[in-house]
């Protein structure tokens, strides 16, 4: 069994997931994506900042996606489909809370088409450009260009294509596993931005306007004021922190001319103070838009903070999230979110889940793997079958998942363990723990080839979930079939889990010697120089295998 190395910090640990947790194995490329086929000679724009701005596994992105769809239930809830989202680009770890308050407002079958507007932040151009491409893929699958519609969009002076602009831009990218996770089919016309003008600002609203036929959304991406010496925008001193009040001064003076949408005077006040909104460009436009599609649609902010009111940065630069909603009903009551708070830990004797919640948990880690695997949307399903209520889930808890052979043959010639990974230290919300560790016990357990797919009907998955582990003065302290044991002496270490030396029916001594040699030690090390962490397991399984066969898994 392989342990994940503690976290520092929750965010820290969150961060893992959109920075390449897993190796590019088995990349999913789901149904959620509407793919179709390619449109002559045309190539699929491969994901760009999957990785490092959002994760790149098509189970991360579900399980990161849920997550913060569920941290920003206390937005305010629209009473019907927005007509057009601002929502900001940043990475998930940063700007993803802002973006899942607006998320959250869509539903499975809500639209058919989503058009993004968004700056280049790749190079300067005139007017606005598409990519010459067929589709956009991210590691959830591909999203289809609206075909027709990009081609009636492509005049050649309002709209172009400009080589190179859309290669790493992220300012689409970022939004898409959004998209794909909440609306699950839609095709996509992406729109860059660049230097523009009122004429031209205008005349892409009237081509916009001609695509209002309640099945699209509207979406414009940018971020806020960009603050401190590292954007270039220093108005009111070099500390983004000591400056704070004034920056959100600044960001009402902009978001007044948003309700009622009032380009002009969003055109001056830009003029008057330089505010480094990197998205002007494109909420001009959509200022352009309302009035022709929504003359009275009504403004619902959703979330706003800055960067630098998250726990855990040092930075002395900032920037600003907003989230926003037109509607054009009435506007729900209740103020826009700010920044997330951190989950809650995981208390020593954490409250066991019920039996019914475990079995939801066991699902959400086989959906995992078939997700993962065979680019099914059953994680996304699963997730969303979760109960609402059970707000347990949002502490942070450490996870095993253990995949186990079910076939007789098979175990009697390779064994019983086909997998054991997962955190000892509370790092992940519980659903993401799950997923995470499912993951990795089917892909990266150095002890065997990564799993196959057809592998899937024959694997029994159980799942443990650890209280945080506390030390003990001496391993007499040790209870057998309660507590799971961490052995460290020197830079070795090893776990079991607390069902393994029951299963296995070992002793204390036997179980403490073959932690031992699991450690990469001597049968006898235990007895000097090393030192305890004991825990304990709450355990759920899918169904009962085989008895025959050594577990092995600890």
């Amino acid at each position: 069994m392989r342990i994940l190395p503690g976290i520092g910090g929750w965010r820290a640990a969150l961060a893992m997931l959109a920075a390449a947790l897993l190796p590019p194995l088995l990349l999913g490329v789901g149904p959620g994506s509407a793919a179709g086929p390619a449109s002559g000679a045309l190539t699929v724009r491969p994901a760009a900042v999957a990785g490092s701005w959002y994760p790149d596994h098509a189970c991360l992105v579900s399980a990161e996606v849920d997550r913060m769809v569920r941290a920003s239930s206390g937005a305010p809830v629209l009473g019907e489909k927005p007509v057009v989202l601002v929502v900001p680009h940043a990475g998930w770890r940063f700007s993803g809370f802002a973006a899942a308050a607006a998320f959250r407002q869509i539903r499975p079958g809500d639209f058919d088409r989503v058009v993004i507007v968004a700056p280049s932040h790749q190079g300067a151009f005139e007017g606005f450009s598409i990519p010459e491409v067929s589709a956009f893929r991210t590691p959830v699958g591909e999203v289809p260009l609206c075909r027709k519609v990009v081609d009636g969009l492509m005049d050649g002076k309002v709209v172009r294509a400009v080589p190179g602009v859309h290669d790493r831009e992220h300012a689409v990218e970022i939004e898409l596993p959004f998209l794909q996770e909440r609306l699950d089919r839609f095709c996509l016309v992406p729109i860059l931005a660049g230097n523009t003008s009122p004429s031209l600002q205008k005349s892409l609203a009237g081509k916009l306007a001609a695509l209002d036929d309640g099945r699209t959304l509207f979406v414009f991406s940018t971020d806020f004021t960009h603050y401190g010496a590292g954007y270039g925008y220093v108005p009111y001193g070099p500390s983004a922190r000591q400056a704070r009040e004034k920056i959100r001064a600044l960001n009402s003076r902009a978001l007044a001319f948003f309700s009622p949408p009032d380009a002009e005077g969003f055109r001056k006040f830009l003029d008057e103070t330089s505010d480094s909104i990197c998205g002007r460009e494109g909420l001009k436009v959509m200022m352009e838009l309302l009035p022709r599609i929504a003359p009275k649609a009504q403004a619902v902010p959703l979330a706003r903070y800055a960067s630098i009111d998250l726990p855990g940065n040092p930075s002395e630069d900032s920037v600003t999230y907003v989230a926003m909603a037109y509607v054009k009903g009435k506007a729900p009551t209740g103020a826009p979110l700010g920044a997330p708070p951190p989950p809650p830990t995981c208390p020593l004797q954490p409250a066991p889940l019920s039996a019914d919640l475990g079995a939801y948990l066991v699902r959400v880690a086989r959906a995992a793997l078939l997700t993962e695997m065979e680019g099914t949307d059953d994680l996304r399903r699963a997730l969303r079958d979760l109960p609402a209520s059970a707000v347990e889930l949002a502490r942070l808890q450490g996870a095993f998942v253990t995949l186990n052979r079910t076939d007789p043959a098979e175990i009697a010639r390779e064994g019983k363990l086909r997998g054991c990974i997962g955190q000892i230290y509370p790092a992940y919300p519980i659903p993401e723990a799950v997923v995470v560790a499912a993951a990795q016990a089917a892909l990266n357990d150095p002890r065997f080839p990564p799993v196959r797919k057809e592998e899937l009907p024959r694997l029994e998955v159980e799942l443990t979930l650890l209280s945080p582990p506390r030390p003990i003065g001496s391993w007499k302290e040790i209870v057998l079939g309660r507590h799971g044991i961490v052995l460290k002496k020197g830079e070795s270490r090893a776990l079991f889990l607390p069902q393994v030396p029951v299963e296995e029916k070992w002793t204390l001594e036997e179980t403490l010697a073959h932690l031992s040699r699991k450690a990469g030690l001597a049968a006898d090390a235990w007895k000097e120089g090393a030192t305890f962490e004991v825990f304990e397991g709450q355990k759920f399984k899918e169904f009962q295998g085989p008895k025959e066969g050594r577990h092995g898994g600890g």
